[in-house]
């Protein structure tokens, strides 16, 4: 399973960068495969391990002090045919069309 997530935890001071790198603790933690972008993370795995990694990041981000308010989006691709380095596979298959 692949999983896109992005968690935007406000504490009123607008920036979410201390609660990214908390989260990329945790991502590290887990040891799945990640890739972090400018709006939003990528992680991939089985499923159970990638979903339980979603609820304690937005967990964690949710209840980190001065935190009023979360949003959380996710978008899952799990294909059930494909083991694993389909985050980059997918990638390079794009890539070698251009």
């Amino acid at each position: 399973m692949i999983a896109w997530f992005s968690i935007a935890p406000d504490d009123g001071s607008g920036s979410y960068s201390k609660h990214v790198a908390a989260a990329l603790e945790m991502i590290r933690g887990s040891g799945l495969t990640f890739r972090l972008g400018a709006m939003g993370t990528e992680v991939e795995g089985p499923r159970d391990e990638v979903l339980a990694l979603l609820v304690r990041c937005h967990v964690a981000l949710a209840t980190a002090p001065g935190v009023r308010r979360t949003s959380t989006v996710i978008k899952i691709d799990d294909r059930v045919d494909v083991d694993s380095d389909e985050m980059h596979r997918k990638v390079r298959a794009v890539e070698q069309l251009i």
